[in-house]
């Protein structure tokens, strides 16, 4: 009956790990859809053109501060969930 057991516990790990590269495949491919958004032709550009402009956004003060914010708003939406559905 051991066996059993960690057979599957195995196969649930497996699962979390589909589930998770899973949400991961999503998010990424929405964020590259918003950047190219903004890209004016983003079949034209190579990886390097994109990451040039994006690496001068990022290194503003400015836009650190406002992602820091929303860092600190997010993690503490999500404390006030966790702590009404425990």
């Amino acid at each position: 009956m051991c066996w059993v057991a960690k057979h599957k516990e195995k196969r649930l790990q497996s699962e979390l790990k589909r589930l998770t590269r899973s949400e991961r495949t999503h998010r990424l491919c929405t964020r590259a859809g918003m950047l190219e958004i903004f890209l004016k032709e983003p079949t034209v550009l190579t990886d390097e053109d994109v990451m040039e402009p994006l690496t001068f956004i990022f290194q503003s003060e400015a836009v650190q501060k406002k992602l820091n914010l929303l860092i600190e708003s997010r993690r503490e939406t999500q404390e006030a969930d966790e702590g009404e559905n425990p």
